[in-house]
């Protein structure tokens, strides 16, 4: 296969807009697909033989950080990974990119995944990773800021492609913090540009209302509500992504009083849970607080902890995608 037959290899996953035809979308799902297959197996895989992965995360994480190392090293590939970027140079006052052109040359890094809390910082890495000798270095964005988190879109797609055997003509509720939440903004922004016939429901309180942008920047005719009436979408949603209150960006703005109102405002409950139609699923891209209760994990609609599972099928296929020119061999 050609290079010019895999639009991964060797370019940056900045934003979900990346992911710019449905063929892409459907030849990572099939690479998911397949790395699955490798995992349940125990199958010891060298596609990444030879190849440095560095992961940079500013911020704190499980799920996504784990995620990426583990799937580096099932891949064979050498990890970095120094934990909380505070220890590193950046408590010294090294910017961004410094650290990102540092870590291309002292780790001999093929790929280079950042978690950042600033909303342009992945571009940011990207113009600098593109600098570096003797050829650029990949970025992937594993979170930045209140913005994107086009990885968990993509498990996320994933899971659903899982559980329903589809990821067309769905009725998907978003359910939450909207206005800081990025993992609800990267997957609306790709179901409704690659996916056909979905119709989508905006539920939170007014406050965290998904950003009027973003609604701006849905295709044409894509069809969807806004609301604050959980319970009013139980019964019509195949999916409902629930997400927590964001404490973090709270803080950042001095608005702890809002976020203790706001925290339990939207609540996945067992009784809730038990309102939606057969054949449906509660997704959560964790952690969590109020808003999933323990309850809910024993009914099957719970899909949760197999997003994760997912997760580091869906991050395999990408880096492999990103860093084996013909994924075929």
């Amino acid at each position: 296969m050609p290079s010019a037959e895999n639009p991964y290899y060797k370019k940056s996953l900045i934003s979900v807009d990346d992911i710019k035809e449905r063929q892409m979308l459907e030849l990572l799902l099939e690479e998911a697909k397949k790395m699955g297959i490798h995992r349940q197996a125990k199958e010891a895989l060298e596609y990444l033989k030879g190849h440095g992965v560095s992961l940079l995360f500013y911020q704190p994480s499980t799920r996504t950080n784990s995620s990426f190392h583990q799937a580096a090293q099932f891949l064979g590939a050498s990890v970095y990974n120094p934990g909380s970027m505070q220890y590193s140079s950046v408590s010294k006052g090294e910017n961004l990119p410094d650290t990102i052109r540092s870590i291309a040359n002292t780790t001999d890094a093929s790929l280079i995944v950042l978690r950042h809390p600033d909303d342009n910082s992945s571009r940011t890495a990207d113009k600098f990773a593109k600098m570096v000798k003797p050829e650029p270095v990949p970025i992937i964005n594993a979170g930045s800021g209140t913005l994107e988190h086009p990885t968990q879109a993509l498990l996320d797609l994933m899971t659903i492609y899982s559980k329903m055997q589809t990821i067309d003509e769905l009725k998907i509720a978003l359910v939450g913090d909207l206005l800081y939440g990025r993992t609800v903004k990267s997957l609306a922004m790709l179901m409704a540009r690659l996916t056909t016939g979905n119709e989508f429901a905006f539920v939170s309180p007014d406050q965290q209302k998904f950003p009027q942008e973003y609604l701006d920047k849905l295709p044409e005719g894509t069809s969807y509500t806004e609301t604050e009436d959980l319970d009013s979408i139980l019964d019509w949603a195949d999916v409902v992504y629930m997400t927590r209150t964001q404490k973090e960006w709270f803080e950042a703005h001095g608005q702890m009083d809002e976020y203790e109102k706001l925290a339990s405002a939207m609540q996945m409950t067992t009784e809730r849970a038990d309102e939606m139609h057969d054949g449906s699923i509660v997704m959560h891209p964790l952690p969590r607080q109020t808003e999933l209760r323990y309850g809910v994990d024993s009914d099957p609609k719970a899909a949760y902890f197999e997003q994760m599972r997912f997760g580091l099928w869906t991050r395999m296929a990408l880096m492999k995608l990103m860093l084996v020119e013909d994924p075929s061999a």
